[in-house]
This record gives structure tokens, sequence and C-alpha cells, in this order.
């Protein structure tokens, strides 16, 4: 995988994929995975499958031979167009532990019987990521949070959790006494689901799921959440959440046979594995400044006619994807500089880091700082001017970063 500039009159950063000699290379060795091409999605911690000969998964780009004519390679070198369903794209799935499976050190005996097993499974769909729904490849959904491992999320009574694509989380009580939290989910606006959970100290208890019917199948899961604790403020009373893992049921992607995406049809939708071919020949341009597109971002390039290749008849060949850069506006600079500060509304709780464990009098001495008193408030306004000048200084920065970057 190379990081290069492609285009000689105004380079664009690109991904390219690993060159190959048509002179040196068999018609069935034009093929690549996600180590060879960075247009479709890795895992470090999947290689060896992503890589592996024989049950495989991620996804898979690969030139196949079907008519005996125009054969790509070192047979005959100098051809330069790919068939009408010579270049397939494969996909499959990949599991992936539950965050509180994970976490917590569940097994098979000790897993909530409401998750359906340890894991969930995500398919690469032309480099991105989705949530293959119920381990069908034929269903796709994208993954609206996966709560980090170290991730907390500590809400009092009225809080509300903005949880990404409309989803949002509401603590409507809580009841220290009897260890319980009572909460909803909803999406914009419309209650969906809501539960009273007891963080007892058992897993089972504390972990509340929510399922539906949606896409292709009836009663399928699409939320996770787990109560850490809860616990009491001189004012307030808190429940800290855990592991939490949404999928957007209301727009799930479902793949039949025949289906056209970028230039592609599906031949093969099967629950494992899907299977897809260029509609149209690719004739490929031999200019080292042409790109070839066969996908709306992927595409291929190749040296000049006659050169890079071990033969004056053959060509060297590679895929690529352009990198986009986009521009950084200066209220999004000064939000992103903001949230590095950790200054964030109240009214939405607040992320906690993993090693962080609250207590009533951190609460008491944090709800003291916010409200001061009459006196306090009296005081110079010189004692508060520190953090307002570090506030305008963020903004100057964003500022200037924005300024500097249109000017370039």
């Amino acid at each position: 995988m190379i990081l290069t500039s492609s285009g000689s009159a105004a380079p664009d950063p690109c991904i390219s994929g690993l060159p190959l000699d048509t002179n040196e290379t068999s018609s069935d060795e034009f093929c690549w995975d996600s180590t060879t091409f960075g247009g479709l999605y890795y895992s470090a911690n999947k290689h060896k499958d992503l890589v592996a000969s024989e049950n495989w998964f991620g996804e898979r780009l690969q030139y196949i031979e079907t008519d005996g004519q125009y054969e790509l390679g070192k047979n005959n070198p100098g051809n330069h167009v790919i068939g009408e369903d010579e270049l397939v794209y494969s996909t499959r799935q990949f599991p992936n532990k539950y965050k509180v499976v994970s976490e917590l050190g569940l097994g098979a005996n000790t897993t909530p019987s409401e998750l359906g097993g340890m894991v969930y499974y995500k398919l690469p769909w032309f480099g991105k990521p989705y949530v293959a729904v119920e381990n069908d490849a034929t269903q796709l959904a994208n993954l609206v949070i996966d709560q980090p491992g170290s991730g907390k999320k500590v809400l009092k009574a009225g809080d509300t959790w903005d949880l990404g694509k409309n989803y949002s989380l509401t603590v409507n009580q809580v009841d220290v006494d009897g260890n319980k939290v009572w909460f909803s989910l909803s999406k914009d606006g419309e209650e969906l689901e809501s539960g009273i959970v007891n963080a007892d100290g058992t897993v089972e208890n504390q972990t509340f799921t929510a399922k539906a019917d949606f896409g292709d199948g009836n009663d399928q899961l699409y939320f996770i959440t787990y109560v850490d604790s809860v616990f009491v403020s001189a004012t307030d009373s808190f429940a800290v959440f855990k592991y939490t893992w949404l999928i957007d049921k209301d727009n799930i992607l479902i793949i039949e046979n025949g289906d056209e995406y970028q230039g592609f049809e599906v031949k093969e939708a099967l629950e494992d594995e899907l299977v897809l071919k260029n509609t149209d020949s690719i004739t490929l341009n031999l200019d080292k400044d042409v790109k070839n597109y066969f996908t709306d971002s992927w595409y291929f390039q190749t040296s000049d006619e006659g050169k890079g290749s071990t033969s004056s008849k053959g060509y060297v060949l590679y895929p690529a994807t352009d990198v986009v850069i986009e521009a950084e506006d200066a209220s999004e600079s000064a939000e992103n500089y903001t949230e590095s500060l950790n200054i964030t509304p109240d009214s939405k709780g607040s992320e906690v880091s993993s090693d962080y464990s609250p207590d009533a009098s951190e609460v008491e001495d944090s709800e003291n700082k916010n409200n001061p008193s009459e006196e306090e408030t009296g005081k110079e306004s010189s004692a508060k001017l520190p953090g307002f000048e570090i506030l305008a200084g963020v903004y100057g920065i964003a500022f200037c970063r924005v300024f500097i970057k249109r000017r370039n």
C-alpha cells in the first residue's frame, strides 16, 4: 500500500495498491486484498484471516478470465481490456465481540441470552464496514455507536445522551435506594424502548437490550447498554452507562441478486458472502496520469505504454483511490478545541475515562464549583479572566488555522 500523488497538473494524494507487471503476472494472480490495496477495509487484529488463502474474510478484488479472449497477464502482456464479468469483487463478514462480553470477560455460559451470542458480525462494503444484521451478509446496517471499553457515560435524571443519527437515551429517574435506573431510548423524539435496570452486580440484570422487526427479519437485536452503577450526590442521583452498542435499524441496506452498485452487479447474495462482477468491459488507458474509474472512488492506473514493464509490450497496473481531505471551518475547529479542554454542557452528561470512579463528594465539589455563592460571584472579574483568556485563545487559534488553510 503506497500513499502517492496522482496526476501532474494538480497532484492529489491517493492510496495506491500493489503494482503488477503484465509481463510477469499470470492472469489468475491479479488479486488484491486489504493488505495490498488500501481502498479495502483493513483491521490489524484480523490480519491473518484477511490474508488467508482459505476461509478468509474481508474484501477481495480479483481479475478472473472468462472467455479466453483478451487475457490479462503474461500470456498477452499488451492486452489492456478487462471484459464484462471479469473483475470480481467479493466480501465476507467477520466476528467482533460485543464490548460487554470482552470487557467483562464473559464466556458462552455467562453471556446474557438476549444478546444471542458473544459476537456480532461486520461486513466491509466497498471499503466501509457495516454490521451484518443477525450475521446475514444481505442485511447491512450502519453502526451508530460502539462505546469504547474504557468509556463511561454519567447521567442524572433528566439528562439526554445524543447517541448519533437522531437516536438518544434519556434518564427518567434514578432510584439509589433501590439501585435502579429508569431510562428511555428514542429516535427523532419518539420513544422506541424504555426499561428499568437493576444495578445489583449481576450481568444479566445490568444489561439492557432492545429488539424489533426490521430489514428482512423479525425480533432482531439493535441496541445494548450496560448500567455499571448508580450513586447519589448532595442534590442529584446519577447512573453510569457502559458498553453501549446501537445500529440504525431504520436504514437497512438489503442486497439481492441482480442489484447493481457502482458499476458492479450482484451475482451471489449469500448469508456468508457477496460476489459482484463488473457490468461493462473496462478499457485501460495506458497513460500514467489517467485514472480509469471502475467504481465511484476506485480506479486503475497504469504506467505509460511500453514503460515500467520488463517487456516493451507490457505495462504496470495497480488499483488506487483518492484521499479526501475536507476543509475545516472556524466553528468546527473552535468546537474541537473546546472539546479537547473538556468544556461540555452539564445537561448532556459527561464522558468519563476508565480510571475515574465517581463518588458523592466529587459530584458535590463539582456542583459547588458550577454554582458559586453570591459572595463568590461578587468578587472582581479578574478572578475569572484566565478562563475567558483560554477560550478566546482557542477561537483565535482556530481562526488562524482556517485562514492559513484557505490561503494555501
